[in-house]
């Protein structure tokens, strides 16, 4: 089986997209599938190939992506069409037998278009913005059973919900977590990019209480990040200050760390696979209804958008979180049993199944 997976990151778009893929890309290939990646922008491009799949890079303007855009930008309908043919050009390339899409800049008729030159074309989304022409829709989200997706054919697929989740190997397996009774470890992470210098505000607000003084803070750098040297004065000026870049097991600092700061990207599953509590707050449009789900939930705490985020309530959450003991134990109870890990073998099999 030629699987085909169309998904681009940057710091625009920032890279939870290409990581989930990944992750997809390492089933099938386990399943004894070639894979072959499409993709355009610098910063997917390098993961991509630093986990060893082949790539078909698609053309694009390299200046237009140096410029600020509104979240989720790729291109306009013009561009869209173009790219449309190009994909059919490299199906017939790689002789590719599935398809799979994971870009929030779709439409019916780019869909319609493929379609017709793939056996299986397949969906990765996280809205349901309208109904899809594609054989199989995934949305692994906690919010994907909420969305009253509609069927577009009589035979498509929807595998929703934390089941088909595309969390990472790494984070199968993972030992129920003994909670501590203190807090001395906090992670921050905004995912792969930092676009609007979130974790550098949220240092500034946990440094301006003294009472959070004894805490460690360990923020995750990622590739897209812009602000790496800001981040890197501060590490210069505070003892407190751990900085990880180019990590390799991102469990590890999770299950190492009592606390999270953490978008509410595709990183949340990560850290409810690791029983690590946390506070959320949202980047992007399609964060928010997860983030408010979670919190509903008892997953985790939300704080809010980015750019609510102001030092009275994260400092008063972060410590009604640190002297809760008992409502962490009740959160890492219900996290850890929300993502098992093995979704994108489930996905792989449904997929394998409809083509043999």
């Amino acid at each position: 089986m030629n699987v085909g997976i169309r998904v681009d990151g940057s710091k625009n778009i920032g890279m939870g997209h290409i990581m989930r893929c990944i992750s997809l890309a390492r089933s099938f290939k386990d399943a004894g599938s070639n894979v072959f990646f499409i993709s355009k922008y610098q910063q997917g491009i390098f993961a991509i190939e630093e986990n060893g799949f082949n790539l078909k890079k698609l053309s694009y303007d390299e200046q237009k992506e140096q410029e600020p855009k509104e979240e989720f930008y790729y291109g306009n309908s013009l561009e869209l069409e173009e790219e449309s043919e190009e994909i059919i050009r490299l199906i017939e390339i790689c002789k590719l037998d599935v398809l799979i899409i994971d870009s929030y800049n779709v439409t019916e008729k780019y869909f319609l278009k493929i379609k017709p030159y793939v056996k299986i074309l397949v969906y990765i989304d996280d809205v349901n913005a309208f109904p899809y022409p594609v054989d199989v829709v995934i949305n692994g989200n906690i919010t994907g059973k909420y969305l009253d997706y509609k069927s577009y054919f009589k035979n498509q697929k929807f595998l929703l919900g934390p089941s088909y989740n595309l969390i990472r190997d790494e984070f199968k397996n993972i030992s129920k977590r003994a909670v501590s009774k203190e807090v001395k470890k906090i992670m921050i992470t905004t995912g792969g990019s930092d676009p609007f210098r979130t974790m550098e505000l949220l240092i500034d607000i946990i440094r301006s209480d003294n009472s959070l003084d004894g805490i460690e803070i360990h923020g995750i750098i990622g590739v897209g990040f812009q602000n790496k040297q800001e981040l890197k004065e501060k590490q210069r000026q505070y003892k407190n200050i751990v900085l990880h870049e180019n990590v390799v097991k991102m469990s590890e600092i999770m299950l190492y760390c009592d606390i999270a700061l953490s978008s509410c990207g595709s990183t949340l599953y990560e850290l409810c696979a690791c029983g690590t509590p946390v506070l959320g707050f949202v980047l992007a449009d399609n964060q928010e209804f997860v983030a408010k789900k979670m919190d509903e939930l008892g997953y985790i705490k939300f704080l809010g958008w980015y750019h609510q985020l102001k030092k009275e309530n994260v400092n008063y959450t972060i410590k009604e979180i640190i002297h809760g003991f008992e409502t962490r134990e009740e959160m890492v109870k219900r996290q850890q049993g929300l993502v098992d890990g093995n979704g994108t073998k489930r996905v792989v099999n449904v997929i394998r199944e409809m083509l043999f």
